[in-house]
């Protein structure tokens, strides 16, 4: 099985932070990563246009995009998706998606992590989007679920935690698009944006 992707790809995230990412056989070529609340439409492609320039703009002979599916804003996103598509679609390229939750728990194990991990993500009206995983493998541990902060205290309870709602957490981290590169195109999932709804933590735990 292919360990990574060959030939250069581009990531897009734009769920939570608006995070690009163009590499090379899974070596990072150039990123831009900033936090942002609003107005990923305004700001995509300009910074893509920015990331793109130096390695030949449109001609940059990009072969796989990604594109961040979530969990997180939902305009954004759409966003994001709606951008990887045109481009996949003007330069023939694979598509494929990642998981907000995996590109934390990718970052954390660049970090030294091990084990089982917990990821939580801040979400809108209180709540957080939740996943765990076992590194350094990445393997999910059941698909991302929605809580409110206290039951996701509970639910992630005697593993680190990471990411930008984990309580008590090992790593505040948004999702960055550079730590899609070098994974295993076998972690990727359909390009489809995510929608988690909230769950009762019993039902999940």
């Amino acid at each position: 099985m292919q360990d990574r992707l060959t030939g250069r790809t581009l990531v897009i995230a734009t769920g939570h932070a608006l995070s690009l990412a163009l590499g090379e056989d899974g070596r990072l070529l150039a990123e831009h990563h900033e936090r942002i609340g609003l107005g990923h439409a305004e700001a995509l492609m300009p910074a893509l246009t920015a990331l793109l320039a130096p390695f030949g703009g449109r001609a940059a002979g990009v072969a796989h995009i990604i594109v961040e599916t979530g969990p997180g804003s939902f305009t954004g996103l759409r966003i994001g998706h709606a951008a990887a598509t045109a481009l996949a679609l003007a330069w023939g390229a694979d598509l494929s998606g990642v998981r907000s939750t995996l590109l934390v728990a990718a970052q954390a194990r660049q970090s030294g992590a091990d084990g089982l991990l917990g990821v939580a993500l801040a979400a809108p009206r209180g709540q957080l989007w939740c996943e765990r995983f076992h590194l350094p493998a990445l393997s999910s541990r059941g698909a991302p679920i929605a809580l409110l902060a206290p039951a996701a205290a509970d639910w992630l309870a005697g593993a680190p935690a990471a990411g930008s709602g984990a309580p008590g957490q090992m790593l505040a981290a948004e999702p960055r698009a550079a730590c899609a590169l070098g994974l295993s195109p076998a972690l990727f999932d359909p390009p489809i944006p995510l929608y988690v709804r909230q769950q009762d933590a019993s039902a999940v735990a």
